[in-house]
């Protein structure tokens, strides 16, 4: 339970490995005809969707996909789990207006990351109108056919409900990530280590030109390394907080891609040592291998249940 009354002695369980080299990376680009391919799948699972059908979006799902939505307070791992959540929606979703705004797909080899604002809206006195969303999926190609293997899905503009409860795992001793994930996950601890205490250029350090960006106060994409830049600059020396918390990272990797997850808890401290204040985050980072270093090319922060503003 979120509770700023709770008084816990909070110890940081990850620690970071250190990030060693590896081979060259594959060049970043969009082959022709991608794009058109999976803006096609997505767009006829859309269509399925808005009318009560949510299995279009099974057919074209990897079994270990992973999935984010606002309605969750974790994430939905492998195809079965999805499937039975989405059996509670069929007949349960009907809207008119479906719009992709700016789409815009980046690969490497087998895999492509697709980022897009979603306008859906309906011609009903009860609901807004419109409802603006971020939208992250990435696709792998497996068995010469793209399948998604992670969503993340949240609303334009997002706020905290006024009260939630979470349930985490419980680490009960410190653990050392292997491989992609404890690559990757030594450069995020050190970028949030950073972030914590009023620095926010640890994330542009290790993030690609072309980096695309999503976060629960962004009105839509960022596009590129400056424009990020600028969304930070006023942040700088403005975020501060005592506890840093990645819940349950999971990673994907095909080629040189590398899709990371986690959930995140920021907490702030009273003198006492008990929680001032602690939110709750959705995180997706999407790596690229170039050039021997691992680099950032889409992000996608949202909160834990967050409600439309």
């Amino acid at each position: 339970m979120i509770n700023n009354s709770l008084k816990l002695t909070l110890v940081l369980l990850i620690v970071c490995s250190l990030c060693v080299g590896v081979n060259n990376g594959e060049p970043v680009s969009t082959e022709e005809g991608t794009m058109e391919m999976i803006l096609s799948l997505e767009k006829g699972a859309m269509e399925r969707w808005r009318t009560g059908d949510p299995w279009g979006w099974t057919e074209i799902s990897a079994q270990e996909v992973t999935y984010i939505d606002p309605g969750l307070t974790k994430p939905i791992v492998g195809l079965e789990e999805y499937k039975a959540y989405l059996k509670q929606l069929e007949g349960k979703i009907a809207y008119e207006g479906s719009e992709f705004i700016d789409p815009k797909v980046v690969q490497a080899g087998d895999a492509a990351v697709l980022t897009y604002n979603y306008r859906s809206s309906a011609a009903t006195t009860e609901e807004p109108k419109e409802t603006l969303w971020n939208t992250t999926e990435v696709y792998f190609r497996l068995e010469g056919k793209w399948k998604i293997v992670h969503t993340h899905w949240s609303y334009v503009k997002q706020k905290l409900p006024a009260s939630l409860e979470v349930s985490i795992p419980v680490q009960l001793s410190s653990k050392q990530y292997e491989g992609v994930l404890g690559e990757v996950m030594a450069l995020e601890c050190v970028a949030m280590e950073r972030w914590r205490k009023g620095d926010p250029w640890g994330f542009t350090d290790i993030s690609a030109p072309d980096a695309t960006y999503f976060d629960s106060g962004t009105p839509q994409r960022l596009d590129g390394l400056e424009a990020l830049k600028a969304e930070y600059a006023p942040r700088e020396g403005k975020i501060h907080y005592d506890v840093m918390e990645f819940i349950d990272p999971r990673i994907h990797v095909q080629g040189a891609m590398a899709v990371l997850t986690y959930r995140f808890f920021s907490t702030q401290l009273n003198p006492d040592g008990s929680i001032a204040k602690r939110t709750p985050w959705n995180c997706t980072e999407v790596y690229v291998r170039n050039e021997g270093y691992w680099e950032i090319i889409h992000t996608h922060w949202s909160f834990i249940l967050g409600e439309r503003m």
